[in-house]
């Protein structure tokens, strides 16, 4: 008899747990988080089969995949390699029983740092000379080039100055507008005037 109720009991409990699990919206067992365009979204306990979606807000599907969420789960997505703007993340229960059964999230890809242009900027003073201002430099280690208008190096320096610097440049025997600057900063990235 002892056996029969303790059978009962246990069976009781089962079946109120998942009528708690099944009770819960696919929105309140997901958490969707975005650093530095590295998305961690977390499928927790009770979800069941769910089918993950990745598109473009004109509905252009980028990825897709289901997962099937027996303990909670931590899939990870990155978005570096798409152009910037903003994406949809779609979190669809493929099982039954579920209130909600589609969560949408919308998730942005930004410019990080790295991928900032060089900001370099030249203004002409006079017919002889022009000032060359750098600025948004991490780190000191720039290279400043001066060519002729036939591409022959005339002068070249490298700059250690961190954050920014202005620079006046004055031409002996040619006039400034004959000369192009090529500036390149320490990871790379460069401009020309």
């Amino acid at each position: 008899m002892k056996k029969i109720l303790t059978m009962a009991l246990i069976a009781t409990l089962g079946m109120s747990g998942m009528a708690f699990a099944a009770n819960e919206s696919v929105e309140a067992l997901t958490e969707v988080s975005n650093s530095n365009n590295r998305i961690k979204v977390i499928l927790k306990e009770g979800l069941g089969k769910v089918n993950l979606v990745v598109s473009d807000l004109e509905g252009k599907k980028l990825h897709q995949q289901t997962i099937f969420v027996k303990n909670d789960v931590m899939v990870p997505y990155n978005l570096s390699e798409l152009p910037v703007g903003k994406y949809q993340l779609k979190v669809e229960s493929a099982s039954k029983g579920l209130n909600s059964d589609v969560a949408i999230y919308e998730v942005e890809r930004k410019l990080t740092k790295e991928e900032l242009p060089l900001m370099a900027y030249r203004k002409d003073l006079d017919q002889d000379s022009f000032k060359l201002t750098v600025i948004g430099l991490e780190e000191p280690g720039v290279t400043v080039e001066l060519k002729d208008k036939r591409g022959n190096m005339i002068f070249e320096e490298k700059i250690m100055e961190k954050g920014a610097f202005s620079k006046i440049y004055s031409m002996k025997n040619m006039k400034a507008d004959e000369v192009s600057v090529h500036v390149t900063d320490f990871r790379g990235r460069s401009k020309a005037f």
